[in-house]
């Protein structure tokens, strides 16, 4: 996951994993996980589409 959380503050890269963990303890093909910095869509467990603002964007 390391790739996902680059770039973003502590607080956010705890936000973004947790979302992913409870994501895929759902197992959930298709998800959409958001920080104040960015939002990540993903699918089958790659990123299809992304977005942010300002620093900490990491794509």
């Amino acid at each position: 996951m390391r790739w996902l959380t680059f770039d973003h503050s502590p607080v956010e890269r705890e936000s973004l994993l947790r979302q992913v963990a409870e994501a895929e303890a759902e197992r959930l093909d298709s998800y959409t996980i958001t920080v104040p910095s960015a939002w990540y869509d993903i699918e089958y467990g790659l990123i299809k589409g992304s977005g942010g603002s300002g620093k900490g964007t990491a794509v």
